[in-house]
């Protein structure tokens, strides 16, 4: 039976995925399947299938692996990471993970979407990543932008890529200015930290009480204005904008140094998810609204960017 039995944004959930799952869960919980109830997909995220389940009372949230996601994401690294940031109170969702298979169960949050436009999720948003930059990191590995789109460049299709890809217009004019700006942003001498890696909005969940930041798939040791240009790029942020969420992080208004640094990593964060989409659609998945999204900081802050490291 190849049916899709659960479609998620992040991917479909065919009998066999259904299966392995409730194996999963029943070995956490060591209980029989019959237990388990109410299974519902959760459209949530796109480089995972998402589940919500009942057990004994409780509601859990289950993240299954999408498409492709094994050729992207190191697991093991992120089990290491989780158990970091649950101790400094980042994310204390977790209840089990595996390294091996990519899977995870956490407690269900009741939430709200997390508004990108409504100041008060903005700072506690802000915030949030600003606490987890603070963090001592206990692990050196680095995640490297540059290194990381390249790698997903080398594995996407040459007739899906770059200039053959249509719906990036004017992409070797952009890939110029982004390597530029790469070699100029590593001269500003801004302190790296542990990076989450993804920081949109579909990764807070966040009520009137909590806030986390979860999927730490991504996660490592970087530069700090990857976290804050993933967070911009994920919504349609006005320059006003922009330059209110810098405020808040660095607590004052930027110096020209910061500015332009976290300037050319809003377009460098646009400028890797453009390659993360091209792979992904090259695999079948079709990325929708967030696609002209990163593109529209790839092209226009790359642009901002260079004209300050030019002043």
């Amino acid at each position: 039976m190849n049916t899709p039995i659960i479609e998620t944004t992040g991917g479909v959930i065919y009998p066999k995925d259904l299966d392995f799952i409730t194996n999963c869960i029943c070995d956490v919980f060591n209980c029989e399947a019959s237990s388990i109830t109410d299974i519902q997909p959760l459209q949530r995220g796109l480089s995972n299938s998402v589940l919500s389940f009942c057990f004994n009372g409780g509601k859990y949230v289950f993240r299954y692996p999408g498409l492709a996601s094994e050729q992207l994401i190191d697991r093991g690294r992120e089990s290491i990471v989780q158990k970091m940031i649950e101790d400094v109170g980042v994310d204390t969702t977790l209840v089990a993970m595996s390294a091996r298979h990519g899977w995870r169960i956490s407690r269900f949050v009741h939430t709200r979407p997390f508004q990108y436009h409504d100041i008060n999720d903005m700072v506690r948003g802000i915030i949030l990543i600003r606490k987890l930059h603070t963090v001592k990191p206990k692990v050196r590995w680095e995640f490297d932008v540059k290194e990381k789109w390249e790698s997903i460049r080398d594995m996407t299709p040459a007739d899906k890529y770059g200039d053959n890809f249509s719906q990036f217009p004017e992409f070797s004019e952009i890939k110029e200015r982004i390597y530029k700006l790469y070699d100029l942003a590593q001269t500003d001498g801004i302190k790296k930290c542990l990076t989450h890696g993804d920081c949109r909005d579909e990764n807070f969940l966040i009520n009137d009480k909590e806030i986390h930041l979860i999927d730490w798939e991504y996660a490592g040791y970087g530069d700090p204005g990857f976290d804050i240009g993933s967070y911009i790029c994920g919504g349609d942020h006005s320059e006003e904008e922009v330059d209110r969420i810098l405020f808040t992080y660095f607590g004052h208004k930027p110096s020209i140094k910061e500015q332009r640094h976290f300037y050319a990593y809003i377009a460098i964060s646009g400028f890797f998810y453009m390659h993360w989409t091209m792979y992904k659609e090259s695999q079948g998945q079709i990325i929708g609204y967030l696609k002209p999204l990163w593109y529209h900081f790839a092209k226009e802050y790359s642009k901002k960017a260079l004209s300050l490291y030019k002043n």
